[in-house]
């Protein structure tokens, strides 16, 4: 990369949208998610007119005036979009333009989110079309979430001529982001470019943070591979012959056979009070053996058996309970899957 190295040594990369990640909102939302994933890999800057910052370890850059909502902003805004260009304009090209340049050339790279294509501040998106052709190729990335020509409400706001004419014209030397393969394609019809020109990045979710998964339990998702599973099945039972466990291997053995990456995870180890409890639990590691080995996984792979964290967090990753005991008085894991919203698959029994 070209540009000013960070703090030791890092890349510098600047991401700018209207607000900080602080203003609750979708675009805030991601745009504090890829600080947050790059701060341990670069020295993340975030450039934004209003809101609280939002995120730990990146380093705050306010410009007032970028926001779509400044008050020397708003009432040119409203006069562009009735078709008027005020005699500001200009002015404020030229003031964005000159306070953002010295950021963008310190950076390594300068993400831009949706100030580009939604034209909210339109003398904005005139300052970085001036930016644009003074920096070095691939400097600036222009990454879609919405488009003002695909929202009529802000195509309304858009007029024949300049400055509107700006959003149908690629920002020069950039490089285009969609979030999805729709906005890939109205971005490529838009601006003239070839459709593959476009990357398609979509957002994503911090599972672990979300569903509040323990560490521990993340990092043995990863040891196992269990992330990858579709089906994940879980059996929360003990290793005793009446759970009928046998039945689930062979359910998800077959699922495997069907081409689907399906996983089975039983959380219980071995009956501690039953004699016979040792040879069930080799009869079952055979028939694990047989029916693919690694990806279905009795209590060894768990650390002999699972924690009650673990197994609550098994029951919000998983897509289904798997329960086909041949008797039981209660049937708890049925009450537990209920509360986790999960389907159950079990036996036809009257507890149940």
């Amino acid at each position: 990369m070209s540009g000013s190295p960070g703090a030791a040594g890092r890349p510098t990369v600047l991401l700018v949208h209207y607000t900080f990640p602080g203003v609750i909102g979708g675009v805030e939302t991601v745009i504090g998610q890829h600080a947050a994933g790059l701060r341990e890999r670069a020295h993340v800057r975030l450039l934004a007119g209003r809101g609280p910052v939002g995120v730990r370890g990146v380093e705050a850059v306010r410009i007032p005036l970028v926001d779509s909502r400044h008050p020397s902003v708003l009432p040119l805004s409203s006069e562009l979009a009735a078709g008027r260009v005020p005699a500001t304009f200009d002015r404020l090209r030229a003031r964005l333009r000159d306070t953002l340049a010295p950021h963008f050339l310190g950076a390594d790279r300068v993400v831009l989110h949706n100030v580009v294509t939604l034209g909210l501040n339109l003398p904005l998106v005139a300052a970085l079309h001036d930016l644009g052709p003074t920096l070095p190729a691939g400097r600036l990335v222009v990454w879609v979430h919405d488009l003002a020509t695909a929202d009529p409400r802000h195509a309304a706001r858009l007029h024949p001529g300049e400055p509107w004419a700006l959003m149908s014209r690629p920002l020069p030397g950039a490089q285009y982001v969609a979030v999805s393969a729709t906005r890939q394609a109205q971005v490529a019809t838009l601006l003239g470019l070839p459709v593959d020109s476009v990357r398609v990045v979509g957002n994503g979710v911090d599972l672990p943070a979300t569903l509040r998964i323990s560490p521990a339990t993340v990092a043995l998702l990863g040891r196992l591979g269990l992330a990858d599973a579709d089906p994940l099945l879980l059996l929360p039972a003990r290793l005793v012959r009446r759970k009928r466990i046998e039945l689930a291997i062979d359910a998800a053995a077959e699922l495997r056979a069907r081409g689907r990456p399906a996983r089975l995870v039983v959380t219980g180890g071995p009956d501690p009070h039953d004699p016979e409890a040792r040879g069930y639990l080799l009869e079952l590691r055979t028939r694990v053996a047989e029916a693919g080995g690694r990806d279905l996984l009795l209590c060894d792979a768990l650390g002999r058996s699972a924690s009650r964290r673990l197994v609550d967090d098994l029951y919000s990753l998983a897509d289904a309970l798997v329960f086909p005991s041949i008797d039981e008085g209660f049937g708890l894991p049925v009450i537990e899957a209920a509360v986790h919203r999960l389907p159950i698959v079990c036996t036809d029994l009257p507890t149940f």
